[in-house]
C-alpha cells in the first residue's frame, strides 16, 4: 500500500545532570521555565532527560515548558525501551525544600500539565507520575499518575500537602514519565514519542484549593520575524532584492487572570530600535497574537554575507508590578547567513515516506530565490528512529518548476549516507557541482528502499504549503500542516574566522575555526570581559568570562553546527563552526 506518513518526533534539547544536593530551599518554590536556554534551572532541579521547549506545547501559560519524552539527555532512546510494552523515561526531581510547617493545612503544590501538544500523543498505557519524598522514611511515594490528559489545553493540578512525613525539612517531589513504542511490525514508524509537558510549578503555603488564578500577563512564545514566506533568507539576497519583499512580525501573549487586564504596551526592539505595538484590553484566560504582515522596517549590516539581529519583546500591563516578571520579556538573536528557510528551527515531528511501494518515492519543497545565484548545497534536519531503523542512503534532488510543480531534474547527488549519529540538528550536504538557480526551484530527496527517512517537520509554521511528494510518477501537494526542514544554501560557504578589529583599533584573534574541543581567544582589548555563544535559534548555549590576553574556552560539549560568538561589551558578533 502506498502512503505518506508523518512520523511524530520532537526536538529534545540537552539536559544537565547534577550529582549532588544543594542547600535546602525555602518557600515559595516556583518555576515557569520561561528563561532562555534548554536546561531546567539547576538551583531548583536535579534533572535526568528533561528539556525545555518553547514550541512543542499548545497554548502554554507562558513561554517555555518542561518536556518529557522517550529520549535521554544524549538524544538516544532509553536502553530499557523495547517494542510491545511501556518503558521508563525522563525524571526531574526538585532540590530539597524546607516544608517544616507542622500541622499546616495551607501548603499546596500546583502545576499545569498537557499531553501530546504539537507532538505525539501518549497511548493509554503511557503516563506521567508525580512522587513525593519523605525525609522521615527516606522513601519515594507515588501521589498521582496521569494518562491521556487533553491535547489542546493545559490542566492545572492543586495538591494539598498535609501529611506529617512530608511536612519536613528536606522534602522533595519529582515528575517521571512512561512511554511505549508500538509494535515490532511497525518499527519504521517509531521515532521520539509520547510527549508530556509541565509548566507553572508552584509550591507555597498560605494557599487554598481555589488558589488557581494568576494575576499574570505573559508572553507565550518567541517573537517571529518573516521575510515574505521565509523565516530566513540569504543576507546577500535580502540586500540585493529590488522588489523588497514585505517584512512581518508576530508576538504571542496571554492573560492568565480571571479578570480582564489592560496591556499598557507591547514593545518590539530590533537591533536597539524600539517600536510600540499598541495597548489592548485583554479578556480573561485568553491567548493573543499581535501580527503585522507589512512592517515598515529595513535591516542593515556592515557585512555582505551575514546579518545578526537581536529581537526583544517586552510587555507592560496593569499587573506587571505584581505578576511574575520573568515571562514579561523575551529576547532572541537571529542570524541571516546563506540559506532560505520556512521553518522556525525546531522539529515537533518528522516527515517521511514509508512502506511497500515507497521505494523510489520522492519528496520536494518549492523555493523562489530573490536573485539569481549558485546553489551550493542543502541543510537537512534528521530525527532519530528507534534502533536506527531508517534507510541508510538517499539521493538529493533538485528540480525546475512548471505549473507550480517539479518538472525536470536538474541535479542529483546520489547515495548520500543518512547521518544516523547526527540527529535532531541540521546537517549540511555540500554539492559536488554547484547549480545555477534563477527563480523557482524544488529541492528534496529520493528514497532508495522502503525504509523511512525521517526528516524534521516544523508543525508550528503552517504556511505556505510548498511540500510535494511523488510515489507513482505524479507529483501531489502534501496536505500535512507544517514545514519540511530543508534549507537550500547559496553563494560562498566560507566560515573562516581570524582577526577582528573593533572600532578602537584593538585586535582580537579567534582560532581555530572550525573548532572541535578548545577555542582560543587572544586580545589586547581590555574592554572584552565576557563572550556569549548562541545557536542559530538565538538560544545562549555557553558563556565565559575573559581574563584578557589569552583565553581558552572548552567547546567540546557543543553540538556540530554553526554558532554566533557575541562579545558582550564591544557589541561584536562572529560566526563559529563546531565540528567533532
Amino acid at each position: 500500500m502506498k502512503k505518506v506518513l508523518l512520523l511524530w518526533a520532537a526536538l529534545v534539547l540537552p539536559a544537565m545532570v547534577f550529582a549532588g544536593e544543594t542547600d535546602t530551599l525555602e518557600l515559595p518554590f516556583f518555576d515557569d521555565f520561561s528563561y532562555l536556554g534548554s536546561e531546567p534551572d539547576g538551583s531548583l532541579w536535579k534533572n535526568s532527560g528533561c528539556g525545555i521547549s518553547r514550541y512543542m506545547a499548545k497554548n502554554p501559560p507562558s513561554t517555555g515548558v518542561l518536556v518529557f519524552d522517550a529520549l535521554d539527555s544524549f538524544k538516544n532512546f532509553y536502553p530499557n525501551a523495547y517494542y510491545g510494552n511501556f518503558s521508563a523515561g525522563d525524571t526531574i526531581e526538585s532540590r530539597p525544600i524546607n516544608l517544616h510547617y507542622p500541622l499546616d493545612k495551607t501548603v499546596f503544590l500546583s502545576f499545569y500539565i498537557q499531553a501530546g501538544g504539537n507532538g505525539d500523543y501518549p497511548e493509554k498505557q503511557d503516563s506521567l507520575c508525580l512522587d513525593f519524598y519523605s525525609p522521615l522514611t527516606k522513601e519515594w511515594t507515588n501521589i498521582r499518575q496521569y494518562s491521556q490528559v487533553g491535547k489542546n489545553s493545559f490542566k492545572q493540578e492543586m495538591i494539598n500537602i498535609t501529611e506529617k512525613e512530608y511536612l519536613q525539612k528536606g522534602f522533595k517531589f519529582r515528575f517521571r514519565n512512561y512511554f511505549s513504542l508500538g509494535s515490532e511490525s511497525q518499527k519504521d514508524l517509531v521515532g521520539d514519542c509520547d510527549f508530556w509537558f509541565v509548566d507553572y510549578v508552584k509550591l507555597d503555603r498560605n494557599r487554598m484549593e481555589s488558589d488557581t488564578v494568576y494575576s499574570d500577563v505573559s508572553l507565550t512564545g518567541d517573537p517571529v520575524i518573516k521575510f515574505g514566506d521565509y523565516t530566513s533568507v540569504p543576507w546577500k539576497h535580502y540586500q540585493n532584492d529590488t522588489k523588497k519583499m514585505p517584512l512581518s512580525y508576530s508576538v504571542f501573549y496571554r492573560n492568565n487572570d480571571k479578570k480582564a487586564r489592560l496591556l499598557d504596551s507591547i514593545n518590539l526592539t530590533l537591533n536597539g530600535e524600539e517600536f510600540a505595538l499598541g495597548s489592548y484590553n485583554m479578556p480573561s484566560y485568553m491567548d493573543f497574537e499581535n501580527h503585522n504582515k507589512d512592517f515598515n522596517y529595513v535591516f542593515s549590516s556592515k557585512s555582505d554575507t551575514v546579518m545578526d539581529c537581536e529581537i526583544t519583546v517586552k510587555l507592560v500591563s496593569d499587573v506587571t508590578k505584581k505578576d511574575f516578571t520573568g515571562n514579561n520579556e523575551v529576547s532572541v538573536k537571529k542570524t541571516f547567513l546563506n540559506y532560505y528557510a520556512y521553518d522556525d528551527g525546531t522539529a515537533e515531528a518528522a516527515y517521511g515516506l514509508y512502506g511497500e511501494g515507497s521505494q523510489g518515492g520522492l519528496a520536494a519543497v518549492r523555493f523562489v530565490t530573490l536573485i539569481p545565484d549558485v546553489l551550493r548545497g542543502v541543510y537537512m534536519y534528521f530525527c532519530p528512529v528507534f534502533r536506527d531503523a531508517q534507510a541508510n542512503y538517499f539521493n538529493i534532488k533538485v528540480f525546475n518548476c512548471k505549473n507550480g510543480k517539479p518538472l525536470v531534474e536538474i541535479y542529483s547527488q546520489n547515495n548520500v549516507a543518512v547521518p544516523k549519529n547526527e540527529t535532531e540538528k541540521f546537517v549540511f550536504f555540500e554539492f559536488d557541482n554547484p547549480v545555477q538557480i534563477a527563480d523557482t526551484f524544488f529541492i528534496g530527496w529520493e528514497k532508495l528502499s522502503k525504509d523511512i527517512i525521517a526528516v524534521g517537520f516544523d508543525k508550528n509554521t503552517e504556511s505556505p504549503n510548498n511540500k510535494f511528494f511523488n510515489l507513482n510518477g505524479e507529483w501531489k501537494l502534501s496536505k500535512e500542516k507544517g514545514q519540511i526542514m530543508l534549507r537550500p544554501a547559496f553563494g560562498m560557504l566560507s566560515t573562516a574566522l581570524t582577526d577582528i578589529t573593533p572600532n578602537n583599533g584593538s585586535k582580537i584573534q579567534i582560532y581555530p575555526n572550525p573548532a572541535s574541543d578548545m577555542l582560543f581567544i587572544e586580545t589586547d582589548n581590555s574592554e572584552c570581559k565576557r563572550i556569549n555563544i548562541y545557536n542559530l535559534n538565538g538560544q545562549k548555549v555557553k558563556s565565559a568570562l575573559l581574563q584578557g590576553g589569552f583565553d581558552e574556552i572548552n567547546v567540546s560539549d557543543l553540538k556540530n553546527g554553526m554558532y554566533i560568538i557575541d562579545f558582550e561589551e564591544i557589541n561584536i558578533r562572529k560566526k563559529l563552526l563546531i565540528t567533532h
